[in-house]
């Protein structure tokens, strides 16, 4: 049965961001993502999460103004330190998958993404956080809708999940079409690679089905082939969240779970 979780950065944001996770549970979701853990303490994270009942999926390492230092951090002692922090928040909020952001180079500053930093760091990461028992994903991310990231194409992705074993791949449907790329087919491709989905509809980035990618075909290969993991809602809802969950549910959860959560 397929398991959507909520992505606080993108659903709720009616409210501030610490009463989002009421919100997600009352909404009936079980579990939650967001990037960036960091603005608060990890304690108050963690008791938010406990309260409610929640599972934390994944969050990003960190990633500053520049989204991401993988690509840009020429300093090991600096990347360890981030890592270092990422862990400690990963063990306190019991999540188990880390984002490794590659960064976006902003010339008008002198920053610089640069693949060669990216692989060096990349590869000490993935060392780093398996070590920890921590799974180490990256994302092709469009640059048309992040200018200047690093990480904007499948055949760069690829080359590293076949260059590091250890590595994981979140597959985001909008951003993979955005790229003029068939999720389906990406999603088939590295199956074996996807330790998590991201669903927004494409063109608009709002709810599935508000767009062209057939996600009950999508939702179809993720039953047949008994997936694990988490779908991520990170999506605009068109107008508040409360009321693209209808939708959503018909769309994405034909088969509801027993007590009706996601």
């Amino acid at each position: 049965m397929t398991r959507l979780n909520a992505h606080i950065g993108f659903q709720f944001t009616e409210l501030p961001f610490l009463e989002r996770f009421s919100a997600a549970a009352n909404a009936g979701f079980r579990a939650v993502e967001f990037p960036s853990p960091y603005e608060y303490e990890a304690p108050q994270i963690a008791e938010l999460l406990c309260e409610h009942e929640l599972q934390m999926v994944q969050f990003a390492a960190p990633s500053g103004p520049t989204k991401g230092t993988t690509g840009i951090c020429s300093s090991k002692e600096a990347f360890r330190s981030d890592l270092i922090k990422a862990v400690d928040y990963a063990n306190a909020l019991d999540c188990r998958m880390v984002h490794l952001m590659s960064g976006v180079s902003q010339a008008a500053l002198g920053i610089i993404a640069d693949s060669s930093t990216y692989r060096r760091n990349l590869k000490y990461a993935v060392e780093f956080l398996s070590g920890e028992g921590i799974e180490p994903l990256i994302e092709v991310i469009s640059s048309d809708e992040v200018p200047g990231y690093l990480m904007s194409r499948y055949d760069f992705a690829e080359e590293m999940l076949q260059t590091l074993p250890s590595l994981g791949l979140i597959l985001d449907t909008y951003h993979t079409e955005l790229l003029g790329e068939d999720c389906l087919r990406k999603l088939n491709q590295w199956w074996s690679r996807v330790s998590h989905i991201q669903v927004a509809d494409f063109p608009g980035r709002n709810e599935p089905g508000t767009g062209n990618i057939d996600f009950p075909k999508l939702l179809s290969m993720l039953e047949d082939r008994a997936y694990q993991g988490w779908v991520g809602c990170e999506y605009r809802p068109r107008t508040s969240t409360l009321d693209g969950l209808e939708e959503l549910r018909r769309i994405m959860m034909p088969h509801p779970h027993e007590d009706d959560r996601w």
